[in-house]
């Protein structure tokens, strides 16, 4: 992301740090977002700098997406990916649910939650390289598991799949709002 950040917005300031001990001052912001990435962090830790950081009103912006595990118009992928999962599962406790967060503790009030649905257009060469990103793959690669191996059975088994050059792939996905007090 740093590497296209004067292409995405020329005349911003990026700092990079740790989520957990953010180099800001106290009521900095009126409003911090993360996307994709608070599954990854020690969630006590970052409620206690976001409150710290926002601005009394501010918001916290929370959105992901969860995997792409099916199509619109067939249930192959699906199954496929059931069978991906078990193989190659996520490392635990990274799922979780934003809702299910103790805001109040940390002095937020969690606001409003939307869903939406995604569609995006893949065959088999960019679902292959979308699903070996995912962190599944690098906790089995963590484990020992060479991703060759990993490669060659995802690669396998989608040739199945996207036996027609293209499908929809549906990512479900979330956004939060989370206020400060």
């Amino acid at each position: 992301m740093l590497t296209h950040r004067h292409a995405v917005a020329r005349e911003a300031i990026f700092v990079c740090g740790a989520a957990e001990r953010m180099p800001f001052a106290d009521d900095a912001f009126d409003l911090v977002a993360a996307g994709g990435s608070v599954n990854y962090m020690d969630r006590d830790r970052l409620l206690t700098e976001i409150a710290r950081v926002l601005a009394p009103g501010g918001t916290f912006v929370v959105y992901d997406f969860a995997a792409g595990r099916r199509t619109k118009d067939r249930s192959r992928l699906l199954e496929w990916f059931v069978e991906f999962e078990e193989r190659y599962p996520p490392p635990p406790g990274y799922a979780f649910d934003v809702r299910a967060l103790d805001y109040q503790r940390f002095g937020l009030r969690f606001d409003r939650y939307e869903e939406a649905e995604i569609a995006t257009p893949m065959n088999l060469e960019t679902y292959l390289a979308y699903v070996l990103s995912e962190t599944s793959v690098e906790h089995a690669i963590s484990r020992g598991v060479p991703i060759d191996g990993i490669r060659e059975w995802c690669e396998t088994g989608l040739r199945d799949v996207f036996r027609e050059p293209s499908h929809d792939v549906l990512f479900a996905s979330y956004i939060a709002y989370i206020r400060r007090t």
